[in-house]
């Protein structure tokens, strides 16, 4: 690759970066879901048990609800936030992995095609160079055999 290349493209394993960051999503929402609900637990356990020593049950539960509706709403906000900010970076990280296996299969192919090909070049942060090197070896051997 040339030096300053820049990706044009970050959704190269649709499938890989679809599935990879629907699982990464998924065990962050249930992580934001279980953290939410012990907050909202422990904070409205300790308004009412606050109440209850006051002695002002009626008004708890005007209190709980406008609790409720905030919490809610700010929470629901955040979660959101996050999650968007979450898939953006996964995509972005995903693409050091789907890229490079990308590139590698397709090399590969053409490679079982017959067709002559290039020594595969990776990105300074791709994963996969050990793959990668492992594939340009039998790149090399199969010029070599063909010479």
């Amino acid at each position: 690759m040339e030096k300053g290349y820049r990706r044009k493209r970050y959704l190269i394993n649709k499938s890989v970066q679809f599935i990879l960051s629907g699982v990464t999503i998924y065990l962050i929402v249930l992580f934001v879901i279980f953290v939410a609900g012990l907050t909202y637990y422990i904070t409205l356990n300790t308004i009412l048990s606050q109440l209850e020593l006051e002695n002002k049950l009626i008004s708890a539960h005007e209190i709980v609800k406008t609790i409720n509706s905030i919490l809610i709403k700010k929470i629901g906000l955040i979660c959101f936030i996050f999650l968007l900010i979450t898939f953006y970076l996964e995509i972005r990280i995903l693409h050091r992995i789907a890229g490079p296996l990308y590139r590698i299969e397709k090399v590969l192919r053409e490679l079982a095609q017959g067709k002559n090909v290039e020594k595969i070049k990776l990105r300074k942060k791709d994963f996969y160079k050990s793959l990668a090197d492992a594939v340009n070896e039998v790149i090399d051997y199969v010029n070599k055999k063909e010479s």
